[in-house]
């Protein structure tokens, strides 16, 4: 059963710019690397500068080898921390589609 990844976060204010510009490595390091696709979406209302970034799964199996894979890969690590996210919050949460 698919699922989607959804996690949000807010982008240090006036870095908004940094954070798009480093979208694209990341994104094409995901991409070279067979992860699955990501839809980053800026928030029109609510908190200022959150974003979410949405991620979808054959199942969960996919996502946890995913996660366990990055984990331990320094060039992931290196591309996701340019992303200038502020400081405790980034929330994830996982969706399974009902029936």
């Amino acid at each position: 059963m698919a699922v989607e990844v959804h996690v949000t976060g807010r982008v240090e204010l006036g870095r908004f710019g940094e954070f798009t510009a480093a979208l694209e490595p990341w994104t094409s390091y995901r991409a070279s690397r067979g992860r699955a696709p990501v839809r980053v979406l800026q928030a029109l209302s609510g908190p200022m500068n959150e974003v979410r970034m949405v991620f979808v799964y054959e199942d969960l199996g996919a996502y946890e080898r995913e996660e366990r894979e990055d984990a331990v890969d320094p060039e992931y690590a290196r591309l996701a921390s340019a992303m200038p996210f502020v400081e405790g919050t980034l929330e994830y949460t996982v969706y399974s589609e009902l029936g």
